[in-house]
């Protein structure tokens, strides 16, 4: 990564049209904004976030996605420049949008000015002289590296007035949010669903998913591969995949998925707390049993295929063999493939195990039963339920299961 700072390129007026080949800017290729304060952010909540930024970043990289900030050494940004700087392969392409009077680009910062992030690959700087004025010239930048063919997901991390803005102007283009709760800020505020102006009519109708910090960087990567990989208009939501027709002799587990409509908690914000504990505590197990379930069905299938084809394969031998009845060698693949053929409908007949699928069903249930509960009273039942649920998690996770 280079020290020597982004290319600077400057805007004559605000209004300016962006031409991403002027500015040296990538085109056609998913965008992720990236949204949230632009003051320095508390020392323990930069450890918590930066573990989750890193793992955007390199899911960024892997969908060939250029991800835009305020590109200033401040804030959200400044966290930014120190997770690219944390990757150990590919980077992705970096490219920051701010306002010229509160950013150094080239000389020692003034009073009120900041340093330009020497992460970033290309800094767009814009007129102006307050946070916020930038907004409108950042996602005129979003339109120009996207275009009409590839999706632009903006990711809020906490966030005040300046964010809210930008959260204005980006879902009233009809495009994906992904709020990180547990930030504060204007996403807890969402999360936590106490809006009341123009941006909550947005969230509401808008493609908002919300994941929140504590369930860790996997459920983030795993909404931003649904959605940088998908086509413009796209919604948000897990799309449930087609059966195959043919087993796959090597498993592929699936990603994570969320149990539940990611923007379940807008529509229910008084389920917040108990989807972030059944999140957090059972729908990692969850997905365990499920993977575990669909390697054993795809092994039952595999069976039955083979067991098939083997029995073709005798039928084939046993034709040949009386075609060509002076020839020994079609009565040795004759009995190979017989005795292949019997082994096979031996192993076929067990069928599946069904364990893994009855404990992924009981931690499903046991996913709603904690979301149907009564709110907890205080903190101190909240914790001995969140004490229980583990509890249960665990009993379900490894006790012997009744399959009668």
């Amino acid at each position: 990564m280079s020290t020597a700072g982004p290319r600077v390129r400057r805007l004559a007026h605000p209004d300016a049209d962006i031409r991403a080949r002027a500015l040296g800017l990538p085109r056609v290729r998913p965008v992720l904004a990236l949204l949230g304060p632009t003051e320095a952010v508390e020392t323990e909540q930069a450890a918590s976030v930066l573990p989750v930024l890193r793992a955007v970043l390199a899911a960024a990289a892997e969908r060939d996605a250029v991800v835009v900030t305020a590109g200033a050494d401040t804030g959200l940004a400044h966290l930014v420049g120190l997770a690219v700087q944390a990757l150990d392969g590919r980077r992705p392409r970096l490219v920051g949008v701010a306002p010229s009077g509160r950013v150094a680009a080239d000389d020692e910062p003034a009073e009120g000015e900041v340093r330009l992030n020497a992460g970033h690959d290309t800094a767009v700087l814009v007129p102006g002289s307050h946070w916020g004025e930038e907004v409108p010239a950042l996602f005129r930048t979003v339109d120009a590296i996207a275009g009409a063919r590839r999706p632009a997901l903006a990711l809020l991390v906490g966030g005040g007035e300046v964010a809210r803005s930008a959260l204005v102007d980006h879902l009233s283009r009809d495009r994906p949010l992904l709020v990180l709760a547990g930030t504060g800020g204007l996403a807890d505020e969402i999360a936590g669903g106490k809006l009341s102006d123009d941006l909550a009519v947005l969230v509401r109708s808008g493609q908002v998913a919300v994941v929140h910090l504590d369930e860790g960087p996997d459920r983030v990567v795993a909404v931003l591969h649904r959605v940088l990989g998908a086509k413009p208009g796209s919604k948000l939501h897990a799309a449930v995949p087609p059966l195959a027709v043919w087993p796959r002799l090597r498993f592929r587990a699936p990603e994570p998925h969320p149990v539940i409509d990611p923007g379940y908690v807008l529509d229910y914000p008084l389920l917040a707390d108990a989807i972030h504990e059944a999140n957090q505590v059972v729908a990692p197990v969850l997905h365990e049993q499920e993977v575990a379930a669909l390697r054993e069905r795809g092994r039952a299938r595999l069976l039955v295929v083979l067991a098939i084809g083997a029995g073709f394969a005798t039928t084939s031998f046993g034709a040949l063999q009386i075609w060509l009845r002076d020839a020994p060698w079609p009565g040795v693949l004759l009995a190979v493939a017989g005795a292949g053929a019997a082994v096979l409908a031996v192993l076929s007949r067990n069928g599946e195990n069904p364990e893994a699928r009855i404990r992924a069903e009981h931690l499903r249930a046991l996913y709603f039963d904690h979301l149907a509960a009564p709110p907890a009273a205080d903190d101190t039942e909240r914790e001995e339920r969140a004490r229980e649920l583990a509890t249960e998690v665990a009993r379900h996770r490894h006790e012997p299961v009744s399959q009668s």
